[in-house]
């Protein structure tokens, strides 16, 4: 399910993108010399932001966990191994 959302929040953000850019080419009174650019770095800085707040607001059980702590063994804990 979180897949679909974030592909219906990054379809919205390339049509508000494009929409924020048209309306800045009307301020400027005509199109901007390095529109790709422009368009690039709108798209950029608003997709990273907002999936980092979609991250946020998700439950912590949405999605691929990622647990980088180290597993223990069952040899003892924190004692050092014994010799044989």
């Amino acid at each position: 399910m979180e897949i679909v959302l974030f592909t219906g929040v990054g379809v919205a953000l390339y049509l508000g993108c494009d929409r924020l850019l048209v309306f800045l080419e009307r301020l400027h009174g005509e199109p901007l010399p390095q529109r790709n650019i422009v368009f690039f770095v709108l798209i950029l800085v608003l997709s990273l932001s907002t999936f980092s707040f979609m991250r946020l607001l998700l439950p912590a059980d949405e999605g691929p966990q990622y647990n980088n702590q180290e597993q223990q063994t069952s040899d003892g804990g924190d004692q050092p191994p014994q010799p044989h």
